[in-house]
């Protein structure tokens, strides 16, 4: 799933994986280290393959620029690469790269695109149940992929007629929509997933990732149902 960290050595000695410590370790959400560790190691093999000690402000100047001039990249991705480097440079490793000077990206952020009632309508049409519903889920409570993949059985709440969105944009929790036309189709989806957990369990089984240290916190967590992923099926 998509907020399973990678595993750190201990102790760590690779690069990177001291550098993912540190991100860890100033508390910084899980989508920001993978964004970080994607641009540091775009940066490396850009260089071919040098370390980034043997490196400093001129080879940063001359990936940035790479990026704009012969990558096109938006404005955003640059600043989210510059970002990276001057965290790993300024923030991990302590240097100080001064002031610098590169080719600034022009292309503007492309805006996401929405799609109407109809051309929702037109590609449920063609979705299986299960993803049906799930999608059914994303457009109506407004989710995002991410969050919709990460959702557990304990994050629906019928109650209230919410859904509750664990360490999203930004690393943090909300609470969203549950459309009521959803309800039945949701709780058939989760009496499903509770007919397949007992059956993993029985076979020995059964267990799934939790985040953080509640593994640690609560040892039991990761066979209750309530902790099995809301999309699991047959």
């Amino acid at each position: 799933m998509d907020d399973i960290r990678h595993k750190i050595p201990t102790p760590p000695v690779r690069f990177l994986d001291l550098f993912r410590l540190d991100i860890r370790q100033q508390g910084l959400a899980y989508q920001t280290e993978k964004t970080y560790v994607h641009w540091i190691k775009r940066f490396i093999f850009f260089h071919n393959k040098r370390h980034p000690k043997d490196m400093g402000a001129a080879e940063i100047e001359v990936f940035l620029s790479h990026l704009s001039i012969h990558k096109n990249c938006s404005i955003n991705t640059q600043r989210i690469a510059l970002n990276a480097l001057i965290y790993l440079y300024k923030r991990f490793m302590g240097l100080d790269i001064g002031e610098l000077s590169f080719t600034p990206a022009t292309a503007p952020r492309r805006l996401p695109v929405v799609y109407s009632r109809e051309e929702i309508s037109a590609i449920l049409r063609f979705l299986p149940p299960t993803p049906h519903l799930m999608v059914e889920l994303m457009y109506g409570s407004g989710l995002r992929s991410a969050e919709l993949l990460s959702l557990r059985i304990k994050d629906i709440d019928f109650a209230g007629y919410n859904v509750l969105v664990r360490a999203g944009k930004g690393n943090k929790d909300r609470s969203t929509l549950l459309p009521k036309r959803l309800i039945k189709p949701l709780k058939h989806q989760v009496s499903i997933v509770e007919s397949l957990h007992r059956h993993d369990l029985q076979a020995g089984f059964g267990e799934v990732y939790l985040p953080d240290a509640l593994s640690r916190k609560y040892p039991d967590a990761s066979q209750q149902t309530a902790w099995q992923f809301l999309g699991t099926s047959d």
